[in-house]
């Protein structure tokens, strides 16, 4: 097509709100334009480079078996309240009602349709396994969008889901996207790095996040050139540095710290205790119920970590009116000692 046949509409300089490269480039070389913040319109050029893209996540997901559906963007919020993820996701959840009153959802994604569908059409385990997948529209409200389509309230998103009769069935279908996945980046001249990652409010215990190394990027990646391990900063483990006692068999002393009331200030004179000496207490709500956290002075608090221990799907630090009653005195003066709730250590 003919240059002046299409609207390939350029710029000399991007956009002030234009944080990253790519965003500049997508808004210089005409392939996107912005219609409102985290909407965009693809225009000629920036949809068919979107189309090349699909093809090649279409042929590989062919290719690992998968089935294409395209399931409706709108959603009843009768099944997100049967889920549990109507209250635990309502963050991210565009909410609406139309003329004669009903409420929708516009959805984030798919867990809920697809496993409907599969309940109301899959009648037998000789149907199974079934892969499906599609590439669809997508909603998220985010507080903040910004990179351009790296972080949108509307955008295209490619989602998958398997129904296995067992585990091992289970373990091979992820195998085959976890292949599918490695196929796609490399097709498109990415190197991503599959790393570990938590599996959120979806659940289970096995999941990978492929990341791709960038100057913009906003999540954290432990990695091990000798060894290959690889997880995100949520879901990585590491050797703690081993504290030895002062003293085996040591008297505990107890001494009065007026006026004291964080790790560093206990960590210097007149008291010198190290942070790695101390025990930091924490109070956070897990599904509504308290939960004392304890940990190494010189330790920060994981919540990814800590949601998935507790199991919880809603966690939150306590407030200091919620504290006080509890535990009878305010955070940077409490201890574990006699607290009678729960404790997680």
């Amino acid at each position: 097509m003919k240059w002046t046949k299409t609207l390939i509409p350029t710029l000399r300089e991007a956009p002030a709100d234009a944080e990253i490269v790519s965003h500049k480039l997508l808004l210089r070389a005409g392939l996107i334009r912005k219609l409102a913040g985290g909407v965009y319109t693809f225009l000629p050029l920036g949809l068919r480079a979107l189309r090349k893209v699909e093809q090649i996540i279409r042929e590989e997901m062919d290719r690992a078996g998968a089935i294409e559906v395209l399931m409706p963007a709108l959603q009843p919020p009768e099944i997100w309240q049967q889920s549990g993820r109507y209250e635990t996701a309502s963050n991210v959840l565009f909410k609406l009602k139309d003329s004669g009153g009903r409420e929708w959802v516009l959805s984030p994604t798919a867990e809920e349709v697809i496993t409907t569908l599969a309940a109301n059409e899959i009648n037998s385990y000789r149907q199974l396994p079934k892969n499906f997948y599609q590439i669809s529209v997508k909603f998220r409200d985010e507080i903040r969008p910004r990179f351009g389509l790296m972080r949108a309230k509307e955008f295209i998103m490619k989602d998958a889901y398997s129904f296995d009769t067992t585990d091992e069935g289970a373990m091979a279908s992820y195998q085959k996207m976890y292949d599918a996945y490695t196929r796609i980046f490399a097709r498109c001249g990415l190197k991503a790095l599959p790393v570990e990652a938590d599996t959120g409010v979806i659940g289970g215990n096995y999941s990978h996040e492929f990341m791709v190394p960038a100057e913009a990027g906003e999540n954290e990646v432990a990695f091990c050139e000798g060894c290959g391990y690889a997880a995100n900063i949520e879901k990585a483990t590491s050797g703690i540095p081993k504290t030895t006692a002062r003293e085996i068999g040591a008297a505990i002393e107890k001494f009065a710290t007026p006026g004291v009331v964080t790790i560093e200030a206990l960590s210097k004179a007149p008291y010198s205790v190290p942070s790695n000496r101390q025990i930091k207490t924490l109070v956070y709500i897990a599904d509504s119920k308290p939960v004392i956290v304890l940990i190494r002075g010189d330790d920060q608090l994981n919540e990814t970590k800590f949601a998935a221990k507790t199991g919880a799907v809603a966690t939150r630090p306590a407030t200091v009116e919620e504290i006080v009653p509890l535990l009878g005195a305010k955070p940077g003066s409490l201890g574990a000692v006699f607290s009678g709730t729960g404790i997680l250590p």
